[in-house]
């Protein structure tokens, strides 16, 4: 073999083994910088900032007034921004973080308190942006759970393991119950302001349920330093959601095993992926380029095959998609899959 034939052989490989790393060390880069700024933010910029978004006035039951052995018990302070996040951003992080929580408590909450929607619409308005602009990119580039369970994958792989497949009727069940538990949260919120379901129309055995067994509220805050509640006796409904809780928890590390499994029942992720395959950030397939190798659908930490199977439609963005651009790194075919924002091309495979 001559010298210009190896030149030919070795050139493409090198070329995109620098553009998976630069990929790579992307996101890495961008998990880590958000990990920091969510959970620290009060630390690094202590007093609070005020936007043009109205507040949202406290009413009862407060989660800033349950006691210490309360599921809902707070171990921080006042977040930096009163603003909700498509993402795990969340309110039990400890000593405060950038900002207040996620949708699904800015929703269950208000719901409950029956906010007034001149108040909330701003807020509501810019989740829809936020959405529409990136889907479901705010999970797999920028919430500090997610940024873990990669984190658990990444040490599986050091230590040569398996990985764990879910099998293909699980799946089906997963995301119909990610589905269930938003609805599930949703209609809570509305039937605990009706006097017969709780004290005073609110049951606040009941308030936040999500909160109350999601595992972002055991995780974060020992990384400020503070245990949160592990259990709540008050009465039959905590200890049952204290056990939902340790089960989520479990769940939530599973992810070691299977990458981003609580991902699949999220019921955040559920909420954005309504808007995954409208979003502006889509990603697209050359079909004319495909050779059906595969690496897409192996490589996938959600273990999507619509990318690998769909064989007519230009934009293959599904809606549990996290557009991590794991399988545009991973794409043998140049030009074969792309990502766009605003039709125009951020990255290639």
């Amino acid at each position: 073999m001559d010298l210009e034939t190896k030149v030919a052989l070795v050139k493409p490989g090198l070329l995109t083994n620098v553009l998976r790393a630069r990929i790579t060390l992307l996101r890495r880069g961008v998990q880590l910088i958000a990990f920091v700024l969510l959970l620290y933010g009060a630390f690094i910029w202590p007093r609070p900032v005020e936007t043009f978004f109205p507040p949202i006035p406290s009413q009862e039951p407060r989660t800033t007034l349950y006691d210490r052995n309360r599921i809902l018990w707070v171990s921080g302070k006042e977040s930096v921004v009163e603003l909700y996040m498509p993402f795990l951003a969340c309110r039990f992080i400890a000593r405060g973080g950038l900002f207040k929580s996620c949708t699904v408590h800015f929703l269950s909450e208000n719901i409950t308190w029956r906010t007034s929607l001149t108040i909330l619409l701003p807020h509501l308005l810019l989740f829809v942006a936020m959405c529409v602009l990136a889907g479901r990119f705010w999970c797999g580039w920028i919430c500090p759970l997610g940024a873990m369970m990669d984190a658990m994958t990444g040490m599986r792989k050091a230590l040569h393991l398996p990985r764990a497949l879910v099998p293909p009727s699980w799946k089906c069940f997963l995301a119909k119950l990610r589905h269930f538990l938003l609805f599930l949260t949703l209609g809570v919120a509305v039937l605990i302001t009706f006097p017969i379901f709780g004290r005073s129309g609110v049951n606040d055995s009941l308030f936040l349920i999500y909160c109350q067994f999601c595992p972002a509220r055991l995780v974060y805050p020992p990384f400020g330093g503070v245990n949160p509640c592990w259990y709540d006796t008050t009465n039959s409904v905590t200890i049952f959601l204290t056990l939902v809780g340790w089960l989520c928890l479990g769940v939530f590390f599973l992810s070691f095993a299977i990458p981003r499994f609580w991902c699949r029942i999220c019921a955040i992720g559920a909420l954005v992926s309504y808007f995954n395959r409208g979003a502006l950030l889509t990603l697209e397939k050359n079909h004319q380029r495909c050779t059906s190798c595969g690496a897409c659908r192996r490589c996938c930490p959600m273990d999507i095959e619509r990318v690998y199977r769909e064989q007519e439609k230009r934009v293959v963005t599904d809606t549990q998609c996290l557009l991590c651009l794991t399988c545009v790194e991973e794409c043998p075919e140049e030009g074969c899959l792309q990502v766009k924002l605003l039709r125009e091309k951020v990255v290639q495979s």
